[in-house]
């Protein structure tokens, strides 16, 4: 099977987050393991992050361009994630229904490493929507909790993800998604907007996508059901529908904090 291994961020200006460690140096870890290890067992690997970079979108680009020019079989993007230092656990974020069942298999293996189950996600991150194969984002855990810190190993983890990749998954974790509803450290937050800014439905550079799609958002603080950082971006998810008929937004992340 031929694999296309993105260690996320890495590549200035996309930088990663910064925590207890910086989440540049655990994906390095974490990523450069896993590629020895799914060699070692005889699979093909592309090393899609790139040396270089205009900006992040073109970081973003340069990696799902590989993958899609080598025709692998899987991609999997190795990320860490960082919040408010009280939230922890491990994520996967998946849009088909083939990455998903990649995506289950994967953080039924981490989780038993003693993570919290955070569930796998379907949001629209810019690697997720332009690969033309099964792809996977894996938020190892939080770079920026103690207690997930105390925890993590990066051959640990570089090793449980072999084998939720290619190892024996087992019986389907048809709970996994339903899990994250048990961790109640980020169940409400506050989404402070600093400076008028928009609400977008991707990551998308705001001149890239319909003007439609933009919510125009002013100063202030709004409450928010839940809510992680990706690409620059808060990922948030509003009580209703009632901005652009949708519940779940991005925003730039120098236009905002949240609390």
């Amino acid at each position: 099977m031929k694999f296309a291994i993105d260690i996320g961020h890495n590549c200035p200006p996309d930088t990663g987050a910064l925590g207890i460690k910086k989440e540049d140096d655990l994906t390095k870890a974490v990523g450069t393991l896993l590629m020895q290890k799914l060699k070692a067992a005889g699979h093909t690997v592309i090393d899609c992050t790139p040396k270089t970079a205009s900006n992040v979108t073109n970081s973003l680009a340069q990696r799902t361009n590989k993958a899609n020019a080598n025709n692998v079989n899987i991609y999997v993007s190795i990320h860490f994630n960082a919040f408010n230092g009280k939230v922890h656990g491990s994520e996967v974020f998946a849009m088909s229904n083939a990455s998903k069942g990649i995506a289950q298999s994967v953080l039924k293996e981490i989780v038993k490493l003693g993570f919290a189950n955070r569930g796998v996600k379907n949001t629209p991150l810019f690697v997720l929507r332009n690969t033309q194969m099964p792809a996977i984002l894996i938020e190892c855990c939080f770079c920026d909790s103690q207690k997930d810190m105390d925890i993590f190993d990066a051959e640990k983890m570089a090793e449980a993800i072999k084998d939720g990749l290619i190892g024996d998954s087992g019986e389907e974790t048809a709970k996994s998604d339903k899990s994250d509803k048990d961790d109640k450290d980020d169940k409400e937050h506050i989404l402070e907007i600093t400076t008028a800014t928009v609400l977008k439905p991707s990551t998308d550079q705001s001149s890239d996508l319909p003007k439609e799609s933009l919510i125009e958002i002013a100063p202030g603080k709004y409450p928010v059901l839940d809510a992680r950082f990706e690409e620059q971006h808060y990922w948030v998810k509003w009580p209703d529908k009632t901005k652009g008929n949708r519940d779940t937004h991005f925003v730039f992340a120098g236009h905002c904090k949240v609390v």
